[in-house]
């Protein structure tokens, strides 16, 4: 049985926005008002509906991936916002806008895969363009709270532009020029988005349960777009991605929302990658610390 299956028989529901949610939402009740999130709601099942109706193996192989990576990138900022909190006390302020901004895109892009007004176009979907993802995620946002979309994404652009002016331009004056006053925290946003994430993974799970019948194939070739890259002329193959994505092609061949998607066992190890190999040191970066700083991770 898969962890899967023992974390649904298990676990409770959290009432939010007029129906039931695996996961406890913390930052989408404080920023956007519930009769938005209920109308949100009912335009994306409407949507995954159209998907769900018409359900195929390659879809379901598809989305398989989207969720995966989609769950990647909740813990790769997790680990960026970690590492943007110990750079700020250890002094390393020429890699805090790097941080800062990267933290973002991968937030950003975990609501890029769990959207269904984006296509994944033969994995294409992962190499998409900054300025791309900042505005497809800012319409997706508007569907919420238009003036809150608008703010964010100029909160997101200016974290782009402050990131490239250090790393493109090495100004002599280094990090002293001020940023414009953000409308949200770093960790705000990033909690957001990877709420929203979930959410949206969430309400697809709910249209499968209702509309497919039967069992689908999970194909080898999305595993490979996972973890096989090409960038440049040096590829890239992840061993730890291929095992993972092995263990749902056996034990749970369907997609599932992120909260659910994420191991003990995945979450310790993805934390655990970036632990310092030598660890005699007292104040060594600790990956370990604060996993749920944005996301409750099992």
């Amino acid at each position: 049985m898969s962890h899967i299956i023992v974390r649904k028989i298990v676990e409770g529901q959290f009432s939010f926005a007029g129906r039931k949610w695996w996961y406890e939402f913390h930052a989408l009740s404080n920023f956007f008002k519930e009769e938005g999130i209920k109308k949100y709601v009912t335009h994306l099942s409407t949507t995954y509906s159209k998907l769900t109706k018409t359900w195929n193996d390659e879809l379901n192989s598809e989305w398989i991936v989207r969720i995966f990576m989609a769950l990647k990138m909740v813990l790769s900022s997790s680990i960026m916002l970690e590492s943007l909190e110990y750079a700020k006390k250890k002094n390393l302020r020429i890699v805090i806008t790097y941080l800062e901004y990267y933290s973002i895109l991968m937030a950003l892009r975990a609501v890029i895969f769990t959207s269904p007004f984006t296509e994944w176009k033969e994995g294409n979907l992962i190499k998409l363009e900054h300025v791309k993802i900042i505005n497809i995620v800012s319409n997706i946002l508007s569907g919420l709270d238009k003036g809150f979309a608008q703010e964010i994404k100029d909160d997101v652009f200016h974290f782009k532009a402050y990131r490239e002016w250090i790393s493109y331009r090495a100004p002599s004056s280094g990090d002293s020029i001020t940023k414009t006053k953000m409308s949200e925290d770093v960790i705000d946003i990033c909690r957001i988005l990877v709420e929203l994430a979930q959410l949206q993974s969430e309400v697809l799970e709910t249209s499968l349960e209702k509309n497919i019948k039967r069992n689908f194939l999970f194909k080898n070739e999305y595993i490979k777009q996972v973890c096989r890259a090409k960038i440049g002329g040096t590829i890239f193959w992840d061993n730890e991605d291929a095992y993972r994505m092995d263990y749902l092609r056996r034990k749970y061949p369907l997609p599932t929302n992120i909260y659910h998607m994420m191991s003990e066992g995945h979450v310790e190890d993805f934390f655990g990658s970036w632990c310092a190999k030598n660890k005699d040191g007292e104040d060594v970066f600790n990956p370990d610390e604060n996993w749920r700083i944005i996301f409750d991770v099992p």
